[in-house]
C-alpha cells in the first residue's frame, strides 16, 4: 500500500485515491464530487438573522434616483449609450486613408448607418457623432482617390 502525505493509497473501483470516506478529519468525503457540503454559516450572535433589505426604497429615495436619471435616455445623466458597432467601423475605415476607395466606400456606408441608428435609437445607441466623422472622412477618402485618379489619368497624356 502506497502512502501520500500520511493518507494511505489503494486501488478503488480500478483507479488509485484515498479510500472512500478518507481518512478522520480529511476535507473530503462521501458528498457530491467526494467533497462534503459545505457546513452553514453560524447564526449571528443575539439570536434570529436579521430581516433581508428592502428591494425598494422609500418615496424620497425613489424620486432622488429618479431625478438623476436623463429622460431622453434613461441613464444616469452624463453617461451615453455605448457607440454603435457602425459608428466605429466607420470611423476607423476613415481613419485609414492609405487604402483609399478599400476603405472609404465602407466608411461612407457604414458611417451613414451609424447615424441612422444613433437618431432612430438615441437611449439604445450612441456614436452619432463618430459615425459623423467616419462619414466625413470616408468622403475625404474618395475625393482625394477621385483626385489622385484625374492627375494619373492627365500627367499619362
Amino acid at each position: 500500500m502506497f502512502r501520500d502525505a500520511g493518507v494511505p493509497l489503494r486501488l478503488n473501483q480500478g483507479q488509485w485515491g484515498p479510500p472512500p470516506g478518507g481518512p478522520p478529519g480529511a476535507p473530503y468525503g462521501g458528498g457530491a464530487g467526494g467533497f462534503a457540503p459545505a457546513p452553514p454559516p453560524p447564526p449571528p450572535p443575539g439570536g434570529a438573522p436579521p430581516p433581508p433589505k428592502p428591494v425598494t426604497g422609500s418615496p424620497q429615495t425613489m424620486a432622488m434616483y429618479a431625478a438623476t436619471l436623463d429622460p431622453s435616455t434613461g441613464l444616469p445623466q452624463g453617461e451615453r449609450p455605448p457607440a454603435s458597432t457602425a459608428a466605429m467601423i466607420a470611423l476607423v475605415c476613415g481613419i485609414l486613408l492609405c487604402l483609399g476607395p478599400l476603405t472609404g466606400t465602407p466608411a461612407v456606408i457604414a458611417g451613414y448607418l451609424g447615424m441612422a441608428a444613433a437618431k432612430k435609437n438615441p437611449g439604445d445607441v450612441g456614436g452619432g457623432t463618430l459615425a459623423m466623422i467616419g462619414l466625413g472622412l470616408g468622403v475625404l477618402n474618395l475625393l482625394g482617390s477621385l483626385l489622385v485618379l484625374i492627375i494619373l489619368a492627365f500627367s499619362a497624356l
